[in-house]
C-alpha cells in the first residue's frame, strides 16, 4: 500500500484557504488512488521543535550509532517512507511558515533520509513525489522561494518529481478570492 504524508503548516487566524486547496488535492488524489494510505502531521510548536545545541549533540550521537529508533527521529522515518508528500503551506515573507523550517531541520538526517558521497548527496527517501500548495494574498511571481526550496529539499532527499499549487491574490482590492479559490480547486481536478 501507498503512503501519503500531508504536511500541514495552514497556520491561519481564520479559515484557511491554503487548507482548502489541500484537502481538495488530497480528496482528488485519492479518488484515483484510493488504495493510498493518509497520515496528516499538525506541523506546530510542541508537536515540532527547533534544533538546540543540547538536541544537536544528542542527535549526533544517534546518529554516529545509527540509532534511528530514537523518537527525534520520527518525521524521518515517516517521511522517508511517504510515497507522496503534500506540503501545505501560506506564502508568508516570500517563502513559508516558520514552522516548516523546523520541521525540515528534523527531517534531514545524515545516512536516514540522505547520505554524502564524493559526487554530492544521494537520496534515501521512497519518495514519488512532492506537491507543494500555498496561497497568498498578493502575487508570488518570480519569487516563490518557498516552493524553490522544497524543490531543492525533495531533490536533496532523492523524491524526483514536484508539484506547484498555488492561489495568489486572495487580499487584493479588485480580485475575487472566492473565484480565484474555486479555479485553483477545478485545476486541481483537472489534474486527475
Amino acid at each position: 500500500m501507498e503512503k501519503m504524508l500531508f504536511l500541514d503548516a495552514c497556520i491561519s487566524t481564520h479559515q484557511s484557504r491554503t487548507k482548502k486547496l489541500c484537502t481538495a488535492y488530497i480528496d482528488a488524489f485519492r479518488e484515483k488512488h484510493p488504495d493510498t494510505a493518509l497520515e496528516t502531521v499538525m506541523l506546530r510548536k510542541g508537536r515540532v521543535e527547533p534544533l538546540t545545541r543540547e538536541r544537536i549533540a544528542e542527535r549526533d550521537e544517534y546518529i554516529r550509532r545509527k540509532d534511528w529508533n530514537q523518537p527525534m527521529f520520527d518525521f524521518a522515518r515517516q517521511f522517508k517512507e511517504a510515497d507522496y508528500i503534500v506540503v501545505g503551506t501560506p506564502y508568508w515573507d516570500l517563502s513559508f511558515a516558520s514552522i516548516l523550517k523546523v520541521y525540515i531541520e528534523n527531517i534531514m538526517v545524515a545516512d536516514l533520509t540522505f547520505e554524502t558521497t564524493s559526487a554530492g548527496f544521494n537520496g534515501l527517501c521512497q519518495g514519488k513525489k512532492l506537491i507543494y500548495i500555498t496561497t497568498a494574498g498578493g502575487f508570488i511571481g518570480d519569487k516563490n522561494f518557498g516552493y524553490d526550496y522544497m524543490c531543492g529539499i525533495a531533490d536533496m532527499l532523492g523524491i524526483p518529481d514536484t508539484e506547484l499549487v498555488k492561489a495568489e491574490c486572495l487580499d487584493i482590492v479588485g480580485f475575487d478570492a472566492d473565484k480565484i479559490v474555486e479555479k485553483a480547486i477545478e485545476e486541481i481536478r483537472e489534474r486527475f
